[in-house]
């Protein structure tokens, strides 16, 4: 997609929210990076979705060059700095930062990595590397120190939580209630992330 593809787009949703059809609109923050920042500056949506989680903090977070995900190159900062709100996704890699393959029974049983390796095993066992967040006692599991890292971020508006039942839903709340994740765990992420 070109700039003029882009403005094409900025002007139909001018129009729609000029004819009252819309009042907001955002966009999905998959595809290439470079896209994505153009798309940021070009249209200025109201909300961009955007990847973020522990095994691929890109969008939030300087990684080294050989990354071996998708490198979003900060997409929450660039989308913050031009007042884009931010919508994180995939907070929970699919369930692999659950650290279990096991799946709950209505959840989809074959799941694809979302922002990372080839395999979902292999997303499960990068999520073991975080386990130090559990040992040193500032999470219960995996699944809090996901949502908490998600909205530790500055610039996220709100994150999108994968759950299956009522129960997991309150655990996230519960865990979003905690707050940010403490700002001294960061230093041992950024190794986590350095040592990929």
């Amino acid at each position: 997609m070109g700039i003029s593809d882009l403005l094409t787009v900025k002007s139909t949703f001018q129009s729609l929210q000029g004819q009252g059809k819309v009042r907001f609109w955002g966009i999905n923050g998959l595809g290439e990076t470079n896209a994505l920042h153009q798309a940021i500056t070009a249209v200025c949506p109201y909300t961009i979705q955007s990847c973020y989680n522990l095994l691929n903090p890109s969008s939030g977070n300087q990684v080294k060059p050989d990354f071996p995900f998708q490198n979003y190159r900060q997409l929450i900062d660039m989308a913050a700095d031009n007042d884009v709100g931010v919508i994180a996704i995939r907070i929970l890699a699919a369930g692999a930062l659950s650290g279990t393959t096991e799946r709950h029974p209505v959840a989809s049983q074959s799941v694809s990595p979302i922002v990372t390796g080839n395999l979902f095993q292999e997303d499960v066992g990068k999520a073991q590397s975080f386990r130090f967040l559990i040992e040193d006692d500032y999470v219960n599991n995996l699944v809090e120190a996901a949502v908490r890292f998600a909205i530790s971020k500055a610039g996220i508006s709100t994150a999108l939580v994968g759950i299956s039942n009522l129960e997991q839903l309150e655990q996230a709340v519960a865990y979003a209630n905690k707050g940010p994740l403490p700002a001294e765990v960061f230093d041992r992420l950024n190794e986590v992330w350095a040592s990929g």
